[in-house]
């Protein structure tokens, strides 16, 4: 499966028009006084202002060459951006997945991540640069109940999960793309926040056409 886009909402939009365009030098697509859109790889990462006082926050993560985390983290870390730690570590190994993976937050609170799947032979020389950050690869779906979420995923897109439990917590897709479905009351790793349930729209290649409806309509997944 791929993300072609992820439309997400925030009470920062400005502090993240500065986040993402100037700091990670990510490409502008669109720009409006609330709401703007960014390249990241074969992806777009889509940002609209929020209504009232709902303070939105999601999590989300990038997908970055195989061989590029340790200079990931120095490019991160050399915008004045702080990875989230635990247990002494600022990057993870996720042996089910092959994967290792670092976090930091971006102005709205979201729980971002750069991942390389070792899996993808997608290793480059070149120094890391924001032309690395190649694709968004998770979108994390917190729900009441993760076992019918899956049975509309396979239902509607024959997606399966990809690793966990199945009961609360279950990425469904593969290393190119996935969703993060979370039960609502289990804590995110590694920062342990409880996850927040806000409205997201994603449009995604998965073989199939379609569109499916979740979490009372909160969430909006179109497939082309």
């Amino acid at each position: 499966m791929r993300i072609k886009e992820v439309n997400l909402f925030t009470d920062q939009i400005e502090d993240m028009k500065e986040f993402y365009g100037t700091l990670l030098e990510l490409a502008l697509l669109e720009e409006s006084t609330s709401s703007v859109s960014f390249r990241v790889g074969d992806s777009i990462l889509g940002l609209q202002e929020a209504s009232g006082q709902e303070k939105p926050f999601y999590h989300v993560a990038f997908t970055i060459p195989t061989n590029k985390l340790a200079e990931a983290k120095k490019w991160i870390q050399a915008r004045n951006i702080s990875l989230l730690s635990k247990d002494d570590k600022d990057d993870f190994y996720f042996p089910y997945w092959d994967a290792t993976a670092c976090y930091f937050y971006d102005p709205s609170g979201n729980l971002m991540e750069l991942i390389a799947h070792h899996s993808l032979e997608n290793a480059v020389e070149d120094a890391f640069d924001s032309r690395q950050l190649l694709c968004i690869s998770e979108i994390g779906l917190p729900v009441d109940d993760v076992p019918d979420t899956i049975s509309q995923m396979k239902g509607q897109y024959h997606l399966e999960p990809f690793a966990g439990d199945g009961k609360q917590f279950a990425p469904i897709g593969d290393e190119e793309g996935m969703f993060i479905i979370i039960d609502k009351e289990k804590a995110w790793f590694p920062d342990g926040r409880m996850p927040g349930v806000f409205a997201t729209e994603v449009k995604v290649a998965t073989g199939r056409t379609g569109s499916i409806s979740l979490q009372n309509g909160l969430y909006s997944i179109v497939s082309i």
